[in-house]
């Protein structure tokens, strides 16, 4: 494909400069944003060479190119006006009327946030794989104080521990704001003075005004909260700052206004939010058992996504001692992920690329063997919606079947993965056929009730 030729003939296929909003590109496809869906010739799109097809989704006029689209973007991006290029009042309305419903713009946000992370996600579950694989978990081949064992542990530690910061570019970058001032309030949070008073439980304030201190290392809720608010405050300092002022008033203004909103409101909202639901979910416990596994089998991954998890397991590591086994939250999260994998398993039997075929039965390999879910969750649950309350349902199911055969843990262990099963090693015979019941009713409530949902694969902007 001749990138020079073809990037002036797309333009003006979709109505010229004028009529383009936004573009970005996902694996195999170019995806405009347009003011005027009408002025997009179909025919004459099609007929640019390179270009295999074209179709309408989510709002989007994407254009399917294959794996060359990044070299195919850089040139389109270079002969489109500024990104901040105004637009008329009654282009602007428009946009608005035509434009997805709330929720719909909202999914896109938080999917265009979290699927640019899904090669350091990949990448990080990989390193982590490696890790357990050639460590004394599986075969034995280095010990954990070897180099190359800490050295893999590491990176992929580090994959997850800096979510806020990705997150602060790949959100920022999805909203066309300040990727700089995004990242950089994802570093605030991960501070390592600031993780030590939030660990010391001690008091801090901004500006005067009292906040709660809390752990934000892998999480992804707060960020999204934040940044999605930034977008709203860089417009503003960007349209009454003076000329002569903006090019430190800008990035320093946001600043300013935004630390508060996310050390004092967005940090804590997802944080309580899960603490909140951790401490329903205990309670529930003490006089529904079954059914509160129930709901910890459908809950997880948002409990997951709001970085509050630590809160389960502090009940666990808790109360496991006193009572040398449990049969709440890990029967719980044993079976969303294995209702997940259900899920996943369908999504590949469904899916009709076969890049994306291959790219989730990796986030399923990566899971059994690595023991990380993040790749699946961020990868694939949230960007297709669908495969998200596949899980729920399937992991309600799977729990409630847990709590009434009273599955129980033997061994703490809070692991992912084949090695989560080693959780539930002891006690009777009985036990263990639990477990193997729970772990097919996963499998196939996860696979069968996905198959009663659409899978829309033009929904992911990688």
């Amino acid at each position: 494909m001749n990138y020079q030729e073809a990037a002036p003939q797309i333009i003006d296929a979709v109505g010229g400069t004028g009529n383009v909003d936004n573009v970005t590109h996902c694996m195999t496809r170019l995806r405009f944003v347009l003011r005027d869906d009408g002025k997009a010739d179909d025919g004459k799109v099609k007929n640019v060479a390179g270009v295999m097809g074209v179709t309408r989704k989510g709002g989007q006029y994407q254009l399917i190119i294959g794996p060359n689209v990044a070299s195919l973007y850089d040139v389109v991006e270079k002969l489109l006006p500024a990104a901040g290029q105004e637009q008329t009042e009654e282009q602007t309305v428009k946009h608005k009327k035509d434009g997805k419903a709330i929720f719909e713009q909202v999914l896109d946000y938080i999917s265009g946030s979290l699927t640019p992370l899904i090669p350091i996600l990949l990448v990080a579950s990989l390193c982590k794989t490696v890790g357990v694989v050639l460590g004394p978990s599986l075969l034995g081949l280095v010990t954990e104080n070897s180099d190359i064992y800490q050295l893999f542990t590491f990176v992929g530690d580090a994959g997850f521990y800096f979510l806020p910061v990705f997150i602060g570019w790949s959100a920022a970058r999805k909203l066309k704001s300040s990727i700089p001032i995004g990242m950089l309030l994802g570093a605030v949070m991960l501070y390592p003075n600031f993780m030590q008073m939030a660990e010391d439980g001690v008091s801090f304030s901004v500006y005067g005004i009292p906040t709660m201190l809390q752990n934000y290392s892998s999480t992804v809720l707060p960020m999204i909260l934040t940044i999605a608010a930034m977008s709203f405050v860089e417009k503003f300092w960007k349209r009454y700052t003076p000329d002569v002022l903006k090019v430190f008033l800008i990035p320093f203004g946001t600043l300013l206004v935004m630390l508060p909103l996310t050390l004092i409101i967005f940090g804590p909202l997802g944080g309580f939010l899960g603490v909140y639901i951790g401490e329903a979910l205990i309670a529930l416990n003490t006089f529904a058992r079954p059914l509160a596994v129930c709901v910890v089998g459908a809950t997880f991954a948002f409990i997951v996504m709001t970085g509050m998890h630590p809160v389960l397991f502090t009940y666990l590591f808790t109360t496991f001692p006193a009572l040398g086994y449990d049969n709440f939250l890990m029967p719980g999260i044993l079976a969303a992920s294995w209702a997940g994998t259900g899920v996943a398993l369908a999504c590949v039997y469904k899916f009709k690329s076969k890049e994306k075929k291959t790219l989730t039965f990796g986030y399923v390999v990566t899971w059994f063997l690595g023991g990380v879910g993040e790749p699946l969750l961020y990868g694939l649950n949230v960007p297709y919606k669908t495969p998200f309350v596949a899980g729920t349902i399937a992991g309600a199911i799977t729990g409630l079947i847990a709590g009434i055969l009273n599955l129980t843990g033997h061994v703490l262990n809070i692991s992912n993965g084949i090695y989560g099963l080693a959780g539930f090693v002891g006690g009777s015979t009985y036990n263990y056929i639990v477990l193997g019941v729970t772990v097919t009713a996963g499998l196939i409530s996860g696979f069968v009730v996905m198959l009663f949902f659409k899978l829309d694969e033009g929904l992911v902007k990688e």
